[in-house]
């Protein structure tokens, strides 16, 4: 595809923990486009252009059950032929962003994020409409709620009164500042993130190691702007054929104004990481707009 070979940026430096993998001398591929989609944003209709944009060989598409590990991401590329490799041009799933330190080639991640009161919301309903019929971890976590009796409220209720069961927090721990934990998971232990609310001292690392990933790997969009951020990206990556219909959107689910105003209270106090990199994301994406209007108009 045309205008994928070379990205209009300069790419950052790779961290020094992650050099000793690319000191093993490879053949010179070119730079690939990594789509980290992060459940419940508008993500399946990101994808949608994605796969209009790459064709064939050029996409490289993991979705699937337990593949949320560096170690998978090595095996698996490891596996593949040179040619194989040299084919990709960009890689997209839920879990694709642990790729990064196993690539041997320069890359750039895009992702969306979204209002974490509504990616919430949106989350709860899908798991509940999995319950019956669906797989993975949506699955699990609507048949968890549904043995537990639990609603959304009660998800934070019993988090205050420290009564998430331990082995119930993994399916969980998406309710607790789930867009953090989904960009930290290649780099950190995420399981020691806790469920408490505000920012404390104790979840300070977790925020700034976010933050320094997103600024260092990421083009950022936000899902209440999807259409400018599909085009933004888009202009980035050098996309040819962008449309910015709505899929797979969460049915039979009331609007966050249908919601008690202590629900709303307690969601955004349990992801108060999720809000500030929202935030930061949303900035991420105006100034970048700005600039661009700012070089058009001389």
């Amino acid at each position: 595809m045309a205008g994928c070979a070379a990205f209009p940026f300069s790419l950052p430096m790779i961290p020094r923990f992650w050099r000793k993998r690319r000191e093993t001398p490879s053949p010179p591929y070119g730079p690939v486009i990594i789509y980290h989609h992060i459940a419940k944003t508008g993500g399946t209709s990101l994808r949608e252009v994605v796969q209009a944009n790459y064709k064939g060989k050029a996409l490289l598409e993991l979705y699937g059950p337990n593949r949320g590990s560096v170690a998978w991401y090595e095996a698996y590329y490891r596996s593949l032929s040179p040619e194989r490799k040299a084919a990709i041009q960009c890689i997209a799933a839920h879990s694709a962003h642990y790729i990064i330190p196993v690539l041997d080639r320069p890359f750039r991640v895009f992702t969306l994020l979204r209002d974490p009161v509504n990616r919430v919301l949106s989350l709860y309903y899908f798991a509940k409409i999995l319950t019956r019929k669906g797989k993975g971890k949506g699955a699990d976590i609507g048949r968890l709620l549904d043995a537990l009796g639990w609603d959304l409220g009660d998800i934070y209720r019993h988090a205050a009164q420290g009564e998430i069961d331990p082995e119930h927090a993994s399916l969980l721990a998406p309710f607790f500042n789930g867009q953090t934990r989904a960009i930290l998971g290649p780099h950190l232990d995420v399981t020691g993130i806790p469920f408490l609310p505000g920012a404390p001292a104790s979840l300070h690392n977790a925020l700034q190691h976010a933050l320094h990933i997103l600024d260092a790997h990421y083009e950022l969009g936000v899902t209440e702007a999807y259409a400018q951020s599909v085009q933004y990206f888009a202009r980035v990556f050098g996309w040819r054929r962008v449309f910015i219909d709505h899929v797979n959107r969460t049915k039979m689910r009331p609007s966050v104004q249908e919601l008690p105003p202590n629900v709303i209270d307690m969601i955004r106090a349990y992801n108060q990481l999720d809000v500030i990199l929202h935030a930061h994301a949303k900035n991420y994406l105006e100034q970048h707009l700005k600039k661009e209007l700012k070089s058009e108009g001389g």
